[in-house]
């Protein structure tokens, strides 16, 4: 069945909408998958943030173009499904790179990163990324670490102050001692 041109506008602006809120984009063909694997694969991702839509190439093209996405032609062949990240995109992108170690027919074409397009091989380093909360601890603890350290400069002329006239008091207590020892015998 032919789409109107109505439906044709209302998908490529659904696509702008979608590809305009998401972190980042894994491009897919799907050739010979079942539903149920479909729901399956879609089921995972929701887990994630994310969603799997399947597209109409065409307007897809259409839509990446209006947001600046531009594709290479060869991403764009076959039957097209797209895993879109809106929270946690290295999560996303492990959670497709796995279904497919576990699926022949389920081919991962490359990803869409801002504007930067990715190959299948790339995006198997991004997925290697820690989870998103993990990268704001560190980047938090590097931040302040050098702020830590150099408070501890200032502290230690202070701690060896301290600590020379604890030495000097003990000394001259065990002198004291001494002494009060010597008379006492």
């Amino acid at each position: 069945m032919a789409l109107t041109k109505q439906r044709k506008e209302e998908l490529v602006a659904g696509y702008i909408e979608m590809l305009e809120r998401a972190r980042g984009v894994v491009v897919t063909e799907y050739r010979g998958m079942t539903m149920k694997q479909l729901d399956e694969l879609r089921g995972k991702l929701r887990e994630k943030g994310s969603n799997f839509t399947v597209t109409k190439n065409t307007l897809l093209k259409i839509a990446l173009d209006q947001v600046g996405m531009g594709v290479p032609e060869e991403m764009l062949n076959g039957p097209v499904a797209l895993a879109v990240a809106f929270d946690d995109l290295p999560a996303t992108i492990k959670t497709v790179l796995e279904y497919a170690k576990g699926n022949e027919i389920f081919v991962v074409k490359g990803g869409i990163l801002g504007t930067s397009i990715v190959d299948a091989k790339q995006l198997d380093v991004i997925s290697e990324l820690p989870p998103l909360d993990v990268l704001r601890a560190q980047l938090i603890g590097m931040t302040t670490m050098p702020l830590t350290q150099f408070m501890g400069l200032l502290e230690e002329p202070g701690r060896q102050v301290v600590a020379v006239i604890q030495a000097a008091t003990d000394g001259i207590v065990n002198v004291l001692a001494a002494y009060t020892r010597k008379d006492a015998a």
